[in-house]
């Protein structure tokens, strides 16, 4: 109940106000707290995302003609989007596999015409719903995942227990709007 109370007042307290963001840097300070990743790993997925995301962005074709993202969770890439065809779904996986210190990529763009700005806000309003549930769960290390929705279909990236995991997947279906779950969740002992 607390979570859910602290999620509430944190959703009314960043309309854009300075209290707002001292509370926002008092949770982002918070999550490294329970994070399972260390720091200079935090670090390696933030510049590993912007790396592969520059990458697409700088490739005019690529960037014409299909709308793919990255994000890395602990050295592991994840691609989503669509693509026209496949030549451009390699593309942008070559992308990301020269980056250094990506691990894995997995590449889950599907061919065909690219989203909607209107499917696009709502996949960003579904992964917003599902993070919150998250970090509302009692009992869930929410910061241990990183939610990304495309089309409906909801990605799940972290390091995690099987029963950890297991109860991030069930929150995630629950969840309306969710077509498809898709676990890529490392995992790690109790």
């Amino acid at each position: 109940m607390k979570k859910l109370l602290f999620v509430l007042i944190l959703s009314f307290t960043l309309q854009g106000c300075l209290a707002g963001a001292f509370l926002a840097g008092g949770a982002t300070a918070g999550s490294f707290v329970t994070d399972p990743r260390d720091l200079s790993t935090i670090k390696e997925d933030e510049e590993i995302s912007f790396k592969v995301n520059r990458k697409l962005a700088n490739d005019t074709v690529l960037a014409s003609q299909a709308h793919v993202s990255a994000v890395s969770y602990n050295q592991v890439v994840l691609l989503t989007g669509q693509a026209y065809d496949e030549a451009l779904r390699n593309r942008a996986e070559q992308y990301a596999k020269e980056t250094p210190d990506v691990r894995r990529v997995f590449n889950k763009i599907t061919l065909g015409i690219p989203t909607t700005p209107f499917r696009r806000a709502q996949d960003m309003a579904i992964t917003s719903t599902v993070k919150t549930k998250m970090f509302a769960e009692n009992g869930l290390k929410s910061n241990s995942f990183k939610v990304v929705t495309e089309n409906g279909v909801v990605f799940i990236l972290g390091l995690a227990t099987p029963k950890q995991a297991a109860l991030a997947v069930s929150i995630a279906r629950e969840s309306s709007g969710v077509r498809r779950v898709v676990k890529l969740i490392e995992p790690i002992e109790e």
